[in-house]
Order: C-alpha cells, then structure tokens, then sequence
C-alpha cells in the first residue's frame, strides 16, 4: 500500500476558455469543472485508478463539499472547522495553463498533532508515505519533518518516504536526511540547491537524499540515485493542462517501484502516467491500469 498526505488540499475549479487568455477582457468559457485537489490527493487518485491499494490521509471538516469530490477514494481524515481552499484554473485550446490558488485555512497545533498520529498509524507497513505539496497558516516549513521522525520512530515498519514540495519546506526535508526521494521539477531543484548551498544535485546523492526523480515538462524526467542517472525522454503530445501531470509521474514511478522494476523503466512509467495526465484538460488525471 501507499499513503499520501496532503495538508492543504483544495477544490479545483477549471475553467476551458474558447481562447488565449486576455486579461482585462470578457471571454467566453467553454466549460467548467470541479476535482479533489492537492498534490497528495493528486497522486492517491492516479494510483487508485491504477488499482494499487492507497489511502489518503487529510484535514477536512465533516460538512466540506470537499468531501463528496473524493468520491470512492480511501482517506483518513483529521476534523476541522475550514472547508479546503478553492483554486481556479484557467486553460485554453492551445495547452496555456493559469493558476490562482489560495493560501489554505490554518491549522492549530493539535490539527497537527493529530494528523501526524494519522500517518503513523495508516503508513505502519506502507511500502511509501508520500508528503505532498505547500504547507497551509500556522504550518512551520519543518513539518515533514516531524512527520518523518514520528514515522521513523514509531511505526513498526516503517515505509520509505517521498516528498515533493518545494522551497523551505523542501530544503528542511532534505537536510534532514530522512527522505528516500524527491521530486523537483528544474526550478525547485535549483531553488533547493541555492537554499542549501550546493553546487549540483551530485552533492544530494545520496548524501542527503537517496534519490531525486527530476521532471523536465516536454524534456522528460531524469532519476538520479547511487546507481546513477536514468533519463526519459517526453513523447510528443497535444499538451492540454499541465496541472497534476507532475503528480502523476511520481504516482507512476512508485507503481514501477513497487513492482521492483529498474531505474530506466520506473523513469519511463513516471513519464508514461505524467504525459497521459497532460493531454487531458483541466484537472483531469490519468487512469491507466499498471502493467
């Protein structure tokens, strides 16, 4: 099983736009939609229709509307008082993706202590707990790490763990060394090595970090870990949104993963579920069957 923890999730609202997007203007809107957001949630959908057993584990109040988007999904929530965020996402026919998210509800320390109780108890014997995306108000950019020592520490099988946020939170993850892999896209990872001090990702691996799965949007992906590195190239589609794609390449490299593949074809299945979720509009996400 893998367990995905989202602390901020959000209702993604899309917009289609029947063309390129001009501010200042009225447009017309082809259609909109409404999905379960958050890049945790993202990555237990993906793995879900994949068929892989996964839980998501939460904050969310009883009465979210949040709640019935979720559908099927298996979650473990944590009750709180503020519905998720609401993020709009606007996208046109040429593949042109804008995003305006929210910054999300604070959570108290006892939110916090309670979720992280959550993740002990559902990711005991986990094959990997995924912490995923930005930190809501009142989240100190550490939190992963608490997270991660409380996991270490207190399951009795402790999975491996990926992460995949950015800025301090990702640099306090990795410096702790905690983190079994990463997953960057180029602007975070140099943002990381720049908060970090280092000169290349060679100084990461796997000093500080087991492995890194870079994402590189139409370029592919690139997996670095002790054996080296791995590339993927990205084949040619009609990009639709880009939003989830990145998502979606971690929830198929860990598929790859779990199944004991090699490097070069759990980068190959990341690139596989990333450009299959891009080429869908909106916040559509991949459902490909694993294997």
């Amino acid at each position: 099983m893998i367990v995905t923890l989202t602390m901020n999730p959000a209702l993604d609202r899309t917009v289609e736009l029947a063309d390129v997007l001009e501010p200042g203007e009225v447009q017309s809107a082809l259609s909109v939609r409404e999905d379960p957001g958050g890049k945790g949630v993202n990555v237990a959908r993906v793995l879900r229709a994949a068929g892989h057993p996964v839980t998501a584990v939460l904050p969310l109040a009883h009465a979210d509307p949040y709640r019935v988007a979720l559908g099927d999904l298996p979650v473990r929530t944590v009750p709180i008082t503020a519905h998720a965020r609401v993020n709009l996402t606007l996208t046109d026919p040429y593949g042109e993706t804008t995003k305006i998210n929210l910054a999300g509800s604070a959570l108290t320390r006892d939110h916090q202590a309670r979720l992280i109780d959550a993740v002990v108890v559902t990711a005991d014997g986990a094959d990997w707990l995924v912490m995923s995306g930005s930190l809501p108000p009142g989240v100190a950019a550490d939190f992963y790490v608490d997270v991660a020592l409380a996991v270490r520490s207190r399951a009795k099988r402790p999975p491996r763990i990926a992460v995949d946020t950015s800025g301090r939170a990702l640099a306090e993850a990795v410096a702790s060394g905690g983190v079994d892999l990463i997953k960057p896209n180029e602007e975070e990872l140099a943002g990381l090595l720049s908060e970090l001090g280092l000169a290349s990702v060679a100084e990461l691996v796997p000093a500080q970090v087991r492995a890194v799965l870079l994402t590189r949007g139409g370029d592919g992906a690139t997996l670095i870990d002790a054996s080296g590195e791995h590339d993927a190239d990205a084949p040619r589609i009609e990009v639709r949104s880009t939003v989830g794609a990145g998502d979606s390449s971690l929830a198929g490299y860990l598929l790859a993963d779990v199944a004991g593949l090699p490097p070069a074809e759990r980068v190959a299945t990341a690139i596989r579920y990333g450009s299959a979720t891009a080429a869908l509009p909106g916040t559509r996400l991949a459902e490909l069957p694993f294997g």
